[in-house]
């Protein structure tokens, strides 16, 4: 067949099919992403040619795009090495890149539920001040923290009543903590 006799179609699903060839040292997810690109891009600049008026060329635009094999070398670099995505195309976010929805909402779940916590510690001093608090054994080996239904008799309170601003103060920071880390995985999502 002579490049005249080839539809729209035909150019385009060969040019894709040498992109893609091109396209094999990144991972197949990759790949079909940037393959996905250049198909909406292209369909996008068709469909602007045919709304002014003009018979869309798939070969011209194709050709404005570049070889295949260059833009494929544009996209691995930008995939792998973090260089700028070919000139007129976005950034391709990469698994590497990414934040999945799954550790953004554990890490609030984690974060504010850690924050209520020490929270509810302070709270709870006012209510049970005797269950309520931080004890150490007579040497020193271990700690004793939290709520008990019997005070241990043999262990002194260790922190008493700055238990209360204690807690509050890191819950706030916790909290605060969390609201950063939770801004920055949201700005890769």
């Amino acid at each position: 067949m002579q490049q005249a006799e080839l539809t729209n179609n035909d150019i385009i699903h060969r040019y894709l099919n040498d992109l893609r060839r091109y396209l094999a040292r990144l991972a197949p997810h990759e790949t079909q992403e940037v393959i996905r690109e250049i198909e909406s891009h292209l369909f996008d600049v068709m469909e602007q040619q045919e709304a002014a008026g003009n018979k869309a060329d798939a070969a011209a635009i194709l050709h404005g795009f570049g070889e295949p094999r260059q833009l494929a070398a544009q996209y691995i670099a930008h995939i792998e090495e973090g260089a700028p995505p070919p000139k007129g195309f976005k950034a391709i976010q990469t698994m590497k890149k990414s934040v999945t929805a799954t550790l953004y909402f554990a890490m609030a779940v984690f974060g504010f539920s850690a924050a209520l916590c020490l929270l509810f510690v302070a709270g709870a001093k006012f209510l049970l001040p005797e269950s309520v608090g931080v004890w150490s054994t007579p040497h020193g080996n271990s700690i004793v923290v939290g709520f008990v239904s019997v005070p241990p008799t043999a262990m002194p309170e260790v922190m008493g009543w700055w238990i209360v601003p204690v807690a509050a103060v890191l819950a706030l920071a916790v909290a605060l903590l969390t609201r950063k880390v939770l801004s920055v995985l949201k700005q890769h999502m």
